[in-house]
Order: structure tokens, then C-alpha cells, then sequence
């Protein structure tokens, strides 16, 4: 069977690595803990915001003490000056003096003040009369704290109630007073935070007046224990809200309250049209609420207009799925009381323009690609920018759509992945892009594409330095004949003569796509200059190619992710320099789901496998996210059983490593805990790890280095 090489990125590896390179030192662990190149650390601590005029860039740096300085870059004249020193970030009273945070402030909506907190209050910075006001001085703790589009409020959440306070006569009004331990006013619980990404549970009306938010009761939704262990004599017991396959889901309602009257309207019949509440937006008249709403099989979304003054909801578009429906923000409600919405009924996610009553006016992007992003909307010129892989599949590319005549533009056909962050006027953009031999940039953009200034340009960035490997990139044909996306890294210095180890990096699970023109992490280039080559494949159910191809997954998690896999597999065993009894696999997460999958219905292909944090029964996990692939198991009990590998444990034959954060609130421990039982009643000998206090994951610079150690011993040892 042919494979056909879509091209590759050689970073002069054959030319520059065997000679220029050789003067360099291979990458240690701690190089790719704390080399910028690899973890773009130096671009998060920047924190790169666009003012609330569009007229500026506002950034951090570092001075020679280590202090944070808040600059600002000038898109018009280019210059860059220094707006405020944490030093300066000082309140003063009688005699008390309170250094406040710098980091983490909000922009004030005029843009001439800033929010700071200190200790557990807040205070504003003026930026013209430099001067320090404190807003909240009771010394309760406060979250979710959001200041009002007039500038006139500031609301916060105390202890699951929301709150507001008058920023002028500094009086606080507590807006409900049913928040407990099991209900949840104003803020998304772990689940709906994790598998809907609704980031805020709560939202100001245009206008200033209202506060819709949505209350989340758990008191029917069991819980999980989570220990932490803390030095003291007796370990600390926390309990998680956490709906599992088939189990109570929270209760959700949507409210508005009157933040001068204090009135407060529930919304009707929500949970007559759904079960989840998945989006809440003001329409921009501050008239109506547009309430996004899923129900349990998230097979059927559904668009209605709440009244805050009646409480009174009516439909007004719906959509339904044979399998499901993915939820996304690539939506906009416009001034003019038209909406945007995007939806895959065309087979790819695409824009489409409604009025305000939800008839369709016009489909705005069409063909065999997809949106993946609404980056921002221009409403005075008419124009939509979005990122799409409308060039490449393994490409993310901006494009600029005028809703009128349709004409769709791209602002950079570069190789790539880009990532936007528009100024809120969306005449420039932030681009964070990079592509497989190219690290991560930052430049500042006109809305056509053009480059203004480079924050972070990585102009001395030579990988012969480092001795990175490359990466090529493949079409394999899966069993039905469907080409496979897939990449392969090689080291610096590759031998074509020689018979290299192969490790397998796998994530398999829906809404994600892992071979793409991307910059390759540090891992990966560290075990290429350990003399191995590091292969992934996007299987069926991956992202960015269209409904078909990824609902191909439903109610058989695992099947066609691992029988592609193999076929990926198949292909490298047919490569001259692979050693084929030498091909191992890994993967977190989902990930690690598909390691142990293929190592226990696929016992006789990997010699090793290494699973971090993963799902051993789909039963363990959360409702939202099994239940949108699986159904319910009460259902489809069979197949519950054949995606599991905890069912298959007796076939394992090759070496195994896992590990597993015993505070995961995502992935809970009792996964690999049932998976171990299983082992040792079948007699299996495996190497666990497990990392105390640590999440779905191991991210503090000493647990980390500590676990990819420990990943690459037992790599160097058995593969």
C-alpha cells in the first residue's frame, strides 16, 4: 500500500546537525522546563492586553529586582513607555499601608482606571492622577470579581452569593442569600467549567441595571474524595461535586436581578427545554437574554430570548443531532438585532447569519474546511475575523469575511498555527503563531495583515544550537482507505542507515488534533536526541475535519482510535531505519486511555506503554463529557464494557508505567486504583507512580522534572 510524504520541515538536520550543531549540548530536563522556546513562559508572564481605546499594547517586564513594571506599547507612534511600577501599587491610610497586586488588574471600561486587589479588598489606580482609592474594605474574601460596563459597580461572589458594590459611595448590597455548600450562585462548577468552558457564571447588562447568573444546585449530585496531604498528623479530606455516566446532573437555573432594586426574576421553563444551561449573553439593547440550552444527550441545542422584566422564554432557533452537538463561542449578537451562529449542518462548523426572529439571512462561510475561532466583529464596516484551516488542514490561518458581499480574505497565508486577540475596535490584532521550525512569536497586526511590531520576535533562535531534530509529515491510508494525518520527528543528527526506537505520543480523543504545523515541544526533541523518533497520527473522531469524520467515535470510544493508531503503526514498521520490535507508546489523559487500550487489545504491537492520569472504565468519568459520546449506560451497557480497558487487563504483555496525580479532580485516582486491582488478580507486573497534592497532571517544576525522569528512565531501560 503506498504512502504518500506530504513534505517535511527539515531544521537543517542532515546539512547543519552533524557539523555546527555538534559544538552544542544535548537538552536536559530542566532545558526544557525553563527554555522560553519550549514553554512560552516568557509570553504568559508578559500577559499582553489590549487597552480599552484599541490605542495600545499593555505588558509586564522584569526590572534588575525582580519587580513587575507595567508598560504600555503605542500602535500609533510606535513608542513604548513605562504606565506604572509595582512599587508605586501602594494604599496609604492613616497608618495603615497595603501593597496591592499588580498582576492580575482589570482595565476600568474608560480605560483610565485600573483594579488592583490587596489583601482581600479592592482598590483602583488612576492613570492620570496617579492616585489610589480603596472600593472594598470588609476583608471578606471575593471572587469572580467584575466591574460594570459603566464603571459605576463592582460585583464580586462571597461565599456562593453574589454581591455588588458602588465604587462612588463605596456601599455593598448582597444581591441572593440562597447560596450554601450545594447551591452555587454566579459561577460554573467543575464540570460545567471543565466540559462546557463556561468561564463566567455570571453577566452584566449592557446598560449596567441587571446581573443575569446562573445557580447551580448539586445537593442530588454525589461526590468524590479528594485526600491532600500536607505534612500534618492527619491528612485532609476535600469532597468534589461530581455527576458521573448515568448519575444526577446538577440542577441549573438562570436568574436576573435588579442591582438597584434588587428584584430578581427566574427565568421559566428552562428545564423544560434542557437540562443544561450552557450560555447566557445580554443582547446588546440590554432588552432580552439569549440562553444557549443543551439537553442530556447534547444531541439538541436550543437558542431562546429571555425577558429579565417577565422572566418569560421563548424559542427561537433550535438544532439537533443524530450523535451530538459540539459547543463552541463562535457566535455574536450584533447591534442591529441580527445574531451570528455557527453550526456543522453542513459538515463542517461554519458561520451563519440570522435575524433577529432566527430565519436565516445567509450562510457566510461554506466549503470543506472549518471555523475555529470568531475572532472578533467590525459591526460600522461589516466584517467578521475568524481563524480557520481553510488552507490546511494542519494550518490555522486568519481571514476577514465582509457579511454583505461575502468576500472572504485572508490576512496571512503563512505556514502555521495562528492564534488572535483583536483590539476592541478589530482595526489590529495580537498574533501568537508559530509552525514546526518556528517557536511561538507575538506580533502586533493591522486588521489587513500587516505587520506593525514584533513583541516577541525570537530573532536569535538558531536550532542547530540546540540540536532540535525535524519533523516530516504523512498521508496513510487507514483500513477503508481514508487518509491519516501523521508526523514523524527525527533527531539532528539522523542515520537513514541506522534502525531506530520509536515512541508513540497518542491523544486519540475527540475535539482535538494533534499533528499540525506546530512548534515541536521540548519532550519530544529531548527523546529525539536520546536516539529515538517520535510518531503521532490523528485518528478518526480527531478534530478540524468535519462532523462525519469525528462522530465516527460515538458509542465506540476507542475502537476506530486504535485500529488507526495501527495503522499508523503498520506504516512505521514498513519504514528501512525503524526497529519494529521496538515501538513503544504514551499518552496522558485521554491519552493514556488509548495507551492502555492498546496495550490490552493490542497486547502483541507496543513493547512499552506509559499512561498518565487515565480513564480505565468510561463508568468513572463525568457525565457531561461520556455522556455526549456514550449515551447512557443504562442503554448501552455493552458498550460501555467493550471501550473499557479495565475489562481487558489479562491480555497485557508489554511493560507498563502509570501515573497518576492523587488530587485529580478530573480523572479521579479510582481509575488507576481499579486498574491496579486488576493487574494483581491477573498476576501483571507494572511500575506505578503515583505524585501526592498534584492535578490531572504534574506541573510543578520539581514534581515535573521528577516525572519526565522517571519517564525516561523507564523508557531508556525497556525500549
Amino acid at each position: 500500500m503506498k504512502i504518500k510524504l506530504l513534505g517535511y520541515w527539515w531544521l537543517m538536520a542532515g546539512l547543519v546537525g552533524s557539523a555546527a550543531a555538534q559544538s552544542g549540548n544535548l537538552l536536559t530536563i530542566k532545558d526544557i522546563q525553563e527554555n522560553p522556546i519550549f514553554t512560552n513562559a516568557d509570553i504568559r508572564e508578559r500577559d499582553f492586553r489590549w487597552s480599552p481605546d484599541s490605542k495600545a499594547v499593555y505588558y509586564f517586564i522584569q526590572d534588575s529586582a525582580k519587580e513587575w513594571l507595567l508598560m504600555r506599547y503605542r500602535v500609533d507612534t510606535l513608542k513604548i513607555d513605562t504606565v506604572l511600577h509595582a512599587r508605586q501599587c501602594i494604599y496609604r491610610s492613616n497608618n495603615t499601608e497595603i501593597r496591592l497586586q499588580l498582576r492580575g488588574y482589570q482595565f476600568f471600561p474608560d480605560g483610565k482606571r485600573i483594579l488592583l486587589s490587596g489583601g482581600e479588598d479592592y482598590f483602583y489606580f488612576d492613570l492620570i492622577t496617579r492616585e489610589v482609592v480603596q472600593i472594598t474594605n470588609d476583608g471578606t474574601e471575593k471572587t469572580d470579581v467584575m466591574i460594570a460596563p459603566n464603571s459605576k459597580y463592582l460585583a464580586y461572589r462571597r461565599a456562593n452569593n453574589l454581591w455588588v458594590t458602588s465604587i462612588e459611595k463605596k456601599k455593598s448590597t448582597q444581591l441572593t442569600n440562597d447560596g450554601t455548600e450545594f447551591v452555587i450562585n454566579g459561577a460554573p462548577d467543575w464540570v460545567y467549567a471543565e466540559e462546557f468552558d463556561l468561564k463566567a457564571g455570571y453577566v452584566w447588562s449592557p446598560d449596567s441595571k441587571w446581573i443575569a447568573f446562573l445557580q447551580l444546585d448539586e445537593t442530588n449530585v454525589s461526590r468524590v474524595p479528594i485526600m491532600q496531604y500536607n505534612g500534618a498528623a492527619y491528612p485532609q479530606l476535600e469532597w468534589q461535586f461530581y455527576p458521573k455516566a448515568g448519575e444526577k446532573i446538577p440542577e441549573a437555573h438562570l436568574f436576573a436581578v435588579n442591582v438597584e432594586t434588587g428584584a430578581r426574576i427566574q427565568f421559566n421553563h428552562l428545564q423544560r427545554w434542557n437540562e443544561y444551561i450552557v450560555r447566557f449573553d445580554w443582547l446588546p439593547d440590554t432588552s432580552l437574554i439569549a440562553i444557549q440550552t443543551l439537553n442530556r444527550l447534547q444531541n439538541y441545542k436550543c437558542l431562546l430570548y429571555g425577558n429579565p422584566h417577565t422572566g418569560e422564554c421563548r424559542k427561537i432557533l433550535e438544532e439537533k443531532d443524530a450523535y451530538w452537538l459540539n459547543l463552541t463561542d463562535v457566535y455574536a449578537f450584533l447591534p442591529n438585532r441580527q445574531f451570528i451562529m455557527a453550526s456543522e449542518r453542513s459538515g463542517y462548523q461554519h458561520l451563519y447569519l440570522y435575524d433577529f426572529e432566527g430565519n436565516l439571512l445567509k450562510q457566510l462561510t461554506s466549503g470543506e474546511w472549518m471555523v475555529t475561532d470568531l475572532d472578533g466583529v467590525d459591526f460600522p464596516n461589516k466584517k467578521i475575523y475568524f481563524t480557520a484551516n481553510k488552507l490546511n488542514l494542519l494550518r490555522r490561518n486568519p481571514f476577514c469575511c465582509n457579511w454583505e458581499t461575502g468576500e472572504i480574505v485572508p490576512l496571512d497565508t503563512s505556514r502555521g498555527v495562528h492564534r488572535l486577540t483583536m483590539s476592541p475596535d478589530c482595526q489590529y490584532y495580537l498574533d501568537n503563531y508559530a509552525s514546526t521550525d518556528q517557536p511561538t512569536r507575538t506580533v502586533i497586526k493591522k486588521n489587513s495583515g500587516k505587520s506593525v511590531a514584533a513583541l516577541i520576535s525570537r530573532k536569535n533562535f538558531k536550532p542547530e544550537n540546540l540540536k532540535l531534530g525535524s519533523t516530516r509529515y504523512y498521508e496513510i491510508p487507514a483500513r477503508d482507505g481514508t487518509l491519516l494525518q501523521a508526523a514523524l520527528t527525527v533527531p539532528y543528527n539522523f542515520d537513514p542507515n541506522k534502525k531506530y526506537p520509536v515512541l508513540v505520543y497518542v491523544y486519540g480523543g475527540p475535539h482535538v488534533q494533534v499533528v499540525m504545523d506546530n512548534f515541536k515541544g521540548g519532550w519530544t526533541q529531548l527523546l529525539t536526541q536520546q536516539g529515538y523518533l517520535v510518531f503521532s497520527l490523528d485518528n478518526r473522531g480527531s478534530y478540524g475535519r468535519g462532523r462525519q469524520w469525528e462522530r465516527q467515535v460515538y458509542l465506540q470510544l476507542g475502537k476506530y482510535e486504535l485500529q488507526d493508531q495501527l495503522e499508523g503503526v503498520k506504516f512505521l514498521k514498513s519504514l528501512p531505519f525503524v526497529d519494529p520490535n521496538r515501538i513503544g507508546i504514551w499518552g496522558a489523559s485521554y491519552g493514556g486511555y488509548m495507551v492502555l487500550m492498546a496495550l490490552t487489545k493490542a497486547p502483541e504491537v507496543f513493547k512499552i506503554g506509559i499512561a498518565l492520569a487515565p480513564v480505565t472504565h468510561w463508568k468513572f468519568y463525568d457525565a457531561l463529557y461520556t455522556e455526549r459520546y456514550m449515551n447512557l449506560p443504562k442503554d448501552h451497557g455493552a458498550e460501555y464494557f467493550d471501550s473499557a480497558p479495565l475489562n481487558f487487563v489479562a491480555n497485557l504483555k508489554a511493560k507498563l508505567l502509570l501515573t497518576h496525580g492523587l488530587a485529580d479532580d478530573n480523572v479521579h485516582f479510582q481509575n488507576s486504583a481499579e486498574f491496579v486491582n486488576e493487574l494483581i488478580k491477573h498476576g501483571k507486573q507494572f511500575q506505578l507512580m503515583t505524585y501526592p497534592n498534584r492535578g490531572h497532571g504534574v506541573y510543578d517544576p520539581e514534581g515535573r522534572e521528577h516525572w519526565y525522569q522517571l519517564m525516561l528512565d523507564f523508557i531508556k531501560a525497556n525500549l
